[in-house]
């Protein structure tokens, strides 16, 4: 049988999964984190109005909807930094010979490089990252990798960057939707490899509930960054000059894609937890999807049910935490987690303030489980609280 060139790239990236997942498990201990992301990364473009002095409105809007990256320039960090927001700069010139001044601002996320490009631009991006690196070793530079080339592999070799970066469209026609959680796993495993944060480029044109669950099931892969395509989410009123229009008095701000920032205001509250976790596990329920297995018989948690994803994390003192999501972007689910003795309390997290409660663990059958009701796409952060017998 033939196969295609497309077809054979995608079979040789499928054959090495296996190989990057064990190596990533042998060596997981011994790797030396070279960058970690400040927190969970929601990164909007803003448009910012004419008139300075409306910055500061705008900027605390930002702030208070979830996102705590924009896009800007160098003249936007002042304000910025006062808000807690940090800054995607750009990789140019000008940019590079300030970068000295600031590698200590925490108002600086990283440099944007470049998107899309192919193989024969890594070893120039190899060059670029190193000029960038040695100016300000603690801010990453960006390029954005396109999964579906299936060249993210020697880019991480080549490029050695302090940031893994992809996209992929998945809920898009034609985009390889069959990929989406491979990519994901490898992926995870290349930024566990190489002790580096994975972060995503995602389609913001898809349905409130595709975009919920694509933000989730990322992060229940250990992703802990986004940017989206369109990226335009943050607008003002203008006359026809382009000059901000008031509203009794204030900045005319409005939102063009309000489902977008109510899951960004959820996932600010997880962000302490899953930024300071590394991904442990990645499990699933029926129908498994390429490079997806189930939980062994033997693991502390099962999840009953179809179209289930389950994250399994470590924080740094050694406590679980688990990210279940519901891959259903139709319907509601309840699933159903059986946990062995070794899980003495489970508690949830309310998405909408941070806090938690905890969860009932029922007791039938010799079998202990506890019950969740799962909206289309959505996401659910437990903290378990076990006893291991030494």
């Amino acid at each position: 049988m033939q196969c295609t060139r497309e077809l054979f790239c995608f079979l040789l990236v499928f054959s090495i999964v296996p190989s990057l997942w064990a190596e990533e498990e042998v060596n997981s201990k011994e790797v030396k984190i070279r960058y970690k992301m400040p927190s969970i990364v929601m990164t909007a473009h803003v448009d910012w109005p004419k008139d300075h002095n409306h910055w500061d409105s705008m900027a605390k809007f930002v702030t208070s909807n979830g996102f705590n990256v924009v896009e800007g320039g160098v003249e936007h960090l002042d304000v910025c930094r006062k808000h807690g927001l940090m800054v995607r700069l750009g990789g140019d010139q000008a940019t590079l010979d300030l970068a000295p001044k600031l590698k200590d601002d925490p108002a600086v996320f990283g440099y944007f490089i470049s998107d899309r490009r192919r193989r024969n631009s890594f070893p120039a991006f190899a060059n670029i990252a190193k000029i960038f690196e040695k100016a300000d070793p603690n801010h990453p530079t960006i390029f954005i990798n396109r999964a579906n080339w299936n060249e993210f592999g020697d880019f991480t070799k080549q490029v050695n960057p302090m940031l893994l970066d992809f996209y992929h469209y998945h809920a898009m026609p034609r985009r390889h939707p069959e990929r989406y959680y491979l990519y994901l796993l490898m992926f995870r495993d290349l930024g566990h490899k190489n002790g580096i944060p994975v972060m995503r480029c995602t389609s913001s044109s898809s349905s409130p509930a595709v975009l919920r669950h694509t933000i989730y099931s990322s992060l229940a892969y250990g992703v802990t960054g986004f940017h989206f395509w369109v990226p335009w989410i943050f607008a003002h009123a203008k006359d026809n000059e382009g000059n901000a229009v008031l509203k009794d008095g204030k900045l005319d701000i409005y939102i063009t894609l309000p489902h977008l920032t109510e899951v960004a205001k959820e996932v600010k509250y997880m962000s302490p937890y899953l930024s300071n976790s590394r991904s442990i596990d990645i499990y699933h329920t029926d129908p498994l999807p390429i490079s997806g297995g189930k939980s062994p018989e033997d693991h502390w948690c099962q999840v009953n049910g179809t179209n289930f994803l389950l994250g399994v994390f470590k924080e740094k003192d050694g406590k679980d935490l688990l990210l279940i999501t519901n891959k259903n972007t139709g319907q509601k689910q309840t699933a159903k987690m059986f946990l062995d003795s070794t899980v003495k309390e489970v508690a949830k997290m309310n998405k909408k303030n941070g806090q938690w409660s905890d969860l009932t663990i029922h007791s039938a059958e010799e079998k202990r489980f506890l019950e969740l009701e799962m909206d289309p796409g959505d996401g659910e952060l437990l903290k378990v609280k076990r006893k291991i017998e030494k």
